[in-house]
């Protein structure tokens, strides 16, 4: 859902969307905090973030890599919306939302409405986690799966806005007429070829384990004056850690307020030994900072104070992105779901 502008994201009280709230987040750093508790535990923020973050941006959702062949479909869940990327018959992408938004229900169940992504056996919806990719060959001959996500003629669908960066795919959800949003500039960095990828979940908010990730790559013994590791985080779920001879990515989905779905990818130059121990050092380092990530998710829920010191030059940066994209009144809003909206705003 969009919301209307006479809603209010409000949590005990507290307008999440005021300003003066994040005033102490917009300090210099050093002297400036993390973002309020309720950023990391509220699932009015979290509705808040699906508002202003999810519908609004371009979200990456996987990259070519993952749906190389005619016919494969790769689901996202943006927010609360259920959309796919599918390859087609001339090599190209076409994103679409799906045609069951509530997978095989009537309405959303109420363990569904609980802020936290449900494990659901029947498909890939709004409310639940998403499945893996779905080869061409197995989607045509599974009819279910054909009336989950395309129905009958995928061509009345309404389509997600694509574009690919670098090998990565970038989808924009957001119906508003005055949209001028652009992708984030993911340069190329001349290691080609996804060797394998993997999906783990971790126990912290998603904001924590992209500075985490950005912060424990920097300050690895093999980064900073060696600069032999390098991490960019690209707004808003999009992390990459390079070295000379390989590269990871994460693409990071929130599935609750503490627990965040990381898509890694890992990719290599071909035949070279230092490639498999530039891969180990890349897993042993997404390890650490999945580690940093959830301390730091407890330590955030048991203090005693509603903030804390902003440590991490990489949480800082990002803290003034998206204070400016949550605090940010637009001049379209819709109070029906997106698919909705979008076809209205047509």
């Amino acid at each position: 859902m969009l919301a209307h502008p006479d809603f209010s994201f409000t949590d005990g009280g507290v307008d999440l969307q005021a300003a003066e709230l994040y005033a102490a987040c917009r300090l210099s750093f050093g002297l400036a905090t993390t973002l309020p508790r309720r950023a990391y535990t509220s699932e009015v923020f979290q509705d808040l973030e699906n508002e202003k973050v999810w519908s609004r941006t371009w979200v990456c959702v996987g990259s070519v890599h993952e749906i190389a062949n005619v016919g494969d479909l790769l689901p996202y869940t943006v927010g609360q919306h259920a959309i796919h990327v599918q390859r087609q018959q001339d090599g190209s992408l076409i994103g679409r939302f799906n045609k069951a938004q509530h997978g095989g229900c009537r309405s959303v169940p109420a363990q569904c409405r609980a802020g936290r992504k449900t494990k659901c056996s029947y498909t890939s919806c709004g409310y639940s986690r998403d499945r893996e990719v779905i080869p061409g060959s197995v989607l045509g001959e599974t009819a279910a799966l054909m009336g989950q996500y395309l129905g009958g003629v995928p061509e009345r669908l309404l389509p997600v806005r694509l574009r690919v960066e670098a090998g990565y795919i970038f989808a924009n959800i957001d119906p508003s007429p005055d949209s001028t949003a652009e992708p984030p500039a993911v340069s190329a960095n001349g290691i080609s070829g996804r060797r394998e990828g993997f999906w783990r979940v971790h126990r912290s908010n998603w904001k924590l384990a992209g500075a985490s990730l950005v912060d424990v790559a920097r300050t690895d013994v093999n980064g900073g004056a060696l600069n032999l590791v390098e991490a960019e985080w690209h707004f808003p779920n999009l992390v990459r850690i390079s070295s000379q001879n390989a590269m990871a990515s994460v693409i990071l989905q929130p599935i609750a307020t503490d627990e965040t779905l990381w898509r890694v990818s890992l990719f290599a130059s071909p035949g070279s030994g230092k490639c498999e121990a530039a891969r180990g050092r890349l897993l042993k380092l997404i390890d650490r900072a999945a580690a940093r990530a959830e301390a730091s998710q407890n330590e955030i829920q048991l203090a005693s104070t509603d903030s804390l010191d902003e440590t991490t030059r990489a949480g800082w940066n990002f803290n003034q992105e998206i204070v400016e994209h949550i605090t940010r009144r637009h001049s379209a809003y819709w109070n029906v779901p997106l698919v909705d909206a979008a076809l209205t705003a047509r």
